[in-house]
């Protein structure tokens, strides 16, 4: 399979923001009288559960709207103050040239990664960024997004391939008919290599993967 282009996850692949995201979902939910433990955390991160279906689990869907938004701007000024690159992704980042067209595909919104920029600059891995603004009612696993950013890159399907950290990044690439690769990090959940094309530990083992296609 010739790898004619990279389609990036951002949260957890690139830049290190899941704990942010976490810290901003349990001090939102404490602020509402919810206590979650992180093995609850993790299924609903997991399984890409959105908010609305947890407040309701919880009698709070009538309060859907004031409890995003203050999860949404907890987490917007979180960003913006604290996130950071993996480190092995700034190498990535510091180490690219513009021989494969690259794109970031994320289900975060673009206010999320409009806070995430005002700390790394995303164009340093790709001028393409896909978000969630862009695909509704899509979410992954549907393969919307990296189909959408395939089409952006000019690039067919079968001919890019997929770099995310969980489970439902690798069903989607499926689902888009693309080679994927898991990398393996701290919040990926333990079984998600089971179905995964290739896996990587650090970005750094990329290049030489993709010499190999």
């Amino acid at each position: 399979m010739k790898i004619e282009a990279i389609l990036f996850d951002l949260d957890g692949t690139l830049v290190d923001s899941v704990p942010l995201y976490m810290q901003a979902y349990f001090q939102t939910l404490n602020v509402f009288g919810l206590v979650l433990s992180e093995p609850e955390f993790n299924e609903i991160f997991w399984e890409n559960h959105k908010l609305t279906n947890v407040l309701t689990r919880f009698n709070l869907g009538h309060r859907d709207a004031e409890i995003r938004k203050y999860r949404n701007d907890l987490y917007i000024r979180t960003l913006a103050e604290q996130v950071t690159w993996f480190e092995d992704a700034k190498s990535f980042a510091d180490s690219c040239n513009d021989k494969v067209p690259r794109a970031i595909v994320t289900g975060s919104w673009q206010s999320f990664v409009d806070g995430i920029q005002r700390r790394v600059d995303l164009s340093a891995i790709a001028s393409t960024i896909i978000t969630a603004d862009d695909c509704q009612p899509y979410d992954k696993p549907h393969p919307h997004s990296l189909l959408l950013g395939a089409e952006r890159l000019g690039v067919a399907p079968e001919h890019c391939i997929y770099v995310g950290d969980q489970e439902f990044d690798i069903q989607a690439a499926e689902n888009a008919g693309m080679a994927h690769c898991l990398i393996a990090r701290e919040h990926t959940p333990p079984q998600a290599h089971e179905n995964a094309m290739h896996v990587i530990h650090s970005l750094q083992e990329l290049p030489a993967l993709l010499a190999q296609m």
